[in-house]
């Protein structure tokens, strides 16, 4: 299947899955609990109970228009959500990361994203997108970490995303991932007072004291069904996220003509990043990076490291075949299915071919 039926099948999933959250919530609060309460209230005073689970409490076109209301309300705080701490610089010259973007999206005849440089030793490098617009985040830590071709197929790759028509897929994605996760532990507020109430936060102890009831409630008979959508909207996250990583690299490569580049990047990312120790889930933005790292935010700097000149290509090949044939794990295995991102293995396995295949063509 390729990249855009791929693509096209996950965005039929998650459309169909947000409408099913929305649609859920509505029958939940509008129907299940009145219901329940009602039905209770009738038996014990008359000794029978009639009510009809099987309906919506608003009428077809409302709940179309939720909908379609929580799906627009996500493209559009998606976007914010991920850029909330970073701020773009004011005036002054372009410095050479912009101006190798703005070169790429010439190249890849797409609107030119903005682009914004963190001063951060982490090595992060994302972005996000809304409809047309689209920003890259890239730290310094990845500039000091690159050659200048190394660091040109890295924007190329986040290019490719934009090209793809992807990133704005992918940071809606994550949000309701976050929205479903979210809901679900505040639906199961009755047990983590049960548990510990000590770690409530002061909105969780003002719910249980002025809506017990309904807080129970929610925990007997809606945690259950919002139990299903934080592992459904994850594995359209991590499929969604394991697809466009590929694509993005091949784009990449045929977009530098140099997939060696990419591919040696990608080992000194991986060796830098390391393999996240904890799941993925519990850091759902890790899935917009080129590897899986924390997405950093902060003022955008125009005071880039010194780019180094390019490695000699035979040196770079011997690296990468190096690291290949080596006995160390690199990156997210997603043995136990939780990785945001295919193996970094894979991935420079498929960029070294590719630079065979383009040396056979010379």
């Amino acid at each position: 299947m390729n990249l855009r039926l791929r693509i096209g099948a996950v965005l039929g999933v998650f459309v169909a899955i947000t409408a099913a959250f929305v649609l859920a919530l509505l029958w939940a609060y509008g129907v299940l609990l009145p219901g329940l309460v009602g039905g209770t209230i009738v038996y014990l005073q008359y000794g029978a109970i009639e009510f009809d689970l099987v309906r919506l409490p608003v009428s077809l076109v409302t709940a179309l228009v939720l909908i379609g209301g929580f799906l627009a309300a996500q493209t559009y705080y998606g976007y914010q959500r991920v850029l909330a701490g970073t701020h773009g610089s004011t005036g002054g010259e372009a410095h050479a990361v912009a101006r190798t973007v703005r070169r790429l999206a010439m190249r890849t005849d797409i609107p030119e994203p903005d682009v914004r440089v963190v001063a951060d030793n982490t090595a992060s490098c994302y972005t996000v997108g809304r409809l047309t617009d689209a920003t890259v985040v890239i730290t310094t830590g990845v500039v000091e970490s690159l050659d200048a071709d190394e660091l040109e197929a890295v924007l190329a790759h986040e290019i490719a995303h934009v090209a793809n028509r992807d990133v704005t897929l992918m940071t809606i994605t994550t949000l309701f991932l976050e929205v479903a996760d979210r809901a679900y532990h505040a639906a199961r507020l009755a047990r983590r007072a049960l548990a510990d109430p000590r770690e409530l936060s002061d909105g969780g102890r003002v719910a249980l004291y002025w809506f017990l009831p309904l807080v129970a409630l929610t925990y007997v008979f809606v945690a259950p069904i919002l139990w299903v959508f934080p592992a459904i909207a994850d594995w359209a996250a991590r499929t969604l996220s394991q697809t466009r990583e590929f694509a993005a690299d091949a784009a990449a490569a045929r977009i530098t003509g140099n997939p060696m580049a990419l591919a040696s990047a990608l080992v000194t990312l991986a060796e830098t990043t390391g393999t996240p120790e904890t799941d993925l889930r519990a850091a759902k933005t890790r899935a917009l990076c080129i590897v899986p790292n924390d997405p950093v935010t902060g003022e955008d700097t125009t005071s880039l490291p010194r780019i180094r000149r390019p490695t000699a290509d035979t040196r770079r090949r011997e690296r990468v075949t190096s690291w290949l044939e080596a006995t160390t794990p690199s990156g997210p295995v997603g043995g136990d299915g939780s990785a945001t991102h295919p193996p970094v293995d894979a991935r420079v396995q498929q960029l070294y071919e590719m630079a065979a295949e383009l040396e056979g063509r010379a």
